[in-house]
């Protein structure tokens, strides 16, 4: 992955560089500046020194992830035969949400959408209509010089209807000596969709499964294998998004995931996905407050760096390629922005891209999105944030 930012620093550019960053990121009286949030502040500094990017009004690096179409599963009875009405229960973003973003330089799209609604039954056909709903987003992302993730938002499950009532499977879950939903089935899936999108250029990647957590006797591992394979056996050689288990927590990956990467890649085109938020959780519910946060946690300041280390570390270890599909603070509080830079800064560092945690016709006042208002005109001023720091390297 390269050097480490403060590797290139010679033995008196240190300390004036430490104490730059404590000047800047901790105002005098603040005694919190503990050993963690020195090589955070160590770390930030050089991040700056060493990339110096221009201020940016056209494009940059970073995407955002575009709710709604995965909408609609915690309803009352949602299952496969009882998914939900589009524009009732869920929704497709509009042209004109790409269009702004595309305008404002975000040029990359994660798109999550629900496994029960593009495949009713398991192994059967696409359904037309909202595989139509995917590809006129794709469409008008082409239109507008833009990118697309597709992200099969599921969580390693499919819900069934059992009885006429909902029945959430983990795939390869054995139920009465019967496996319901199979890593085969999650493979045909992903064989589905790379005959119809696998010479489509602006569809960037495949997410093959959003934030896989829980899977009992089932194995990640496999299921995604198996998944890849599928892909590639179809000569599909587009870039393959593995998130990891345990909700794709970076700060938890080796933990979750074991010291060694796992996809065998004939094309070594695989990306390996991890999710951060910067809670005390990190379930990204922030339910507590700024100032409780920091009240509660000294090194609170330094969490990102904490939290994206041993996702970069593994990363590097393995020599694969590392991407974070969801990152995100509340938007409404200023003081959140700086441990923004902080991470998109390391992200930079690392030569790792990411997409943002979220934007979305249907948000409301949702805290951490960057939908602009009902007539385009205005967004949170957050958006700036990723509209000023450029990753190093290729995407």
């Amino acid at each position: 992955m390269g050097q480490a930012p403060w590797e290139s620093l010679s033995d008196q550019e240190v300390p004036k560089v430490i104490a730059q960053a404590m000047r800047h990121h901790h105002p005098a009286g603040d005694s919190a500046m503990g050993v963690p949030a020195i090589f955070l502040a160590l770390s930030i500094a050089m991040c700056a020194c060493s990339s110096q990017p221009e201020p940016q009004t056209g494009n940059t690096p970073w995407g955002i992830n575009l709710a709604g179409a995965e909408f609609g599963e915690d309803v009352e009875g949602f299952s496969a035969a009882n998914p939900g009405r589009f524009d009732e229960a869920y929704t497709w973003n509009s042209e004109a949400t790409i269009a702004y973003f595309a305008g404002r330089g975000l040029h990359q799209f994660r798109v999550p959408f629900r496994w029960e609604r593009l495949q009713p039954v398991p192994g059967g056909e696409l359904n037309p209509v909202e595989l139509g709903h995917l590809r006129q987003l794709v469409g008008w992302a082409a239109k507008h010089n833009s990118e697309v993730i597709l992200d099969l938002h599921n969580y390693g499950r499919y819900v069934l209807d059992r009885d006429g009532a909902p029945f959430s499977v983990v795939i390869d879950q054995r139920i009465d000596g019967a496996v319901p939903v199979t890593r085969s089935h999650f493979a045909d899936l992903w064989a589905r969709l790379s005959a119809v999108f696998q010479d489509e250029p602006v569809v960037w990647a495949y997410g093959l499964m959003n934030e896989p957590h829980d899977m009992g006797g089932s194995s990640w591992k496999l299921i995604s294998q198996a998944a890849v394979d599928a892909i590639r056996g179809r000569g599909d050689t587009k870039r393959i998004l593995v998130a990891g288990d345990r909700w794709s927590s970076a700060a938890h990956w080796r933990a979750a995931n074991g010291a060694v990467a796992w996809i065998d890649d004939p094309v070594d085109r695989t990306l390996y996905e991890a999710h951060l938020y910067i809670d005390s959780d990190g379930s990204g519910k922030y339910r507590a407050s700024f100032d409780n946060e920091m009240s509660r946690d000294p090194g609170f300041m330094s969490r990102p760096i904490q939290r994206l280390e041993p996702f970069i570390t593994w990363c590097r270890e393995n020599r694969v390629q590392g991407f974070l599909g969801e990152f995100g603070v509340p938007v409404r509080d200023p003081r959140w922005a700086p441990l923004l830079e902080t991470l998109l800064a390391r992200l930079s560092a690392a030569g790792m891209g990411g997409t943002y945690w979220a934007a979305g016709e249907w948000w409301g006042t949702y805290p951490l999105s960057l939908q602009p208002t009902e007539d385009f005109q205005d967004a949170p001023e957050l958006l700036d944030v990723l509209l000023g720091v450029a990753p190093k390297g290729p995407r």
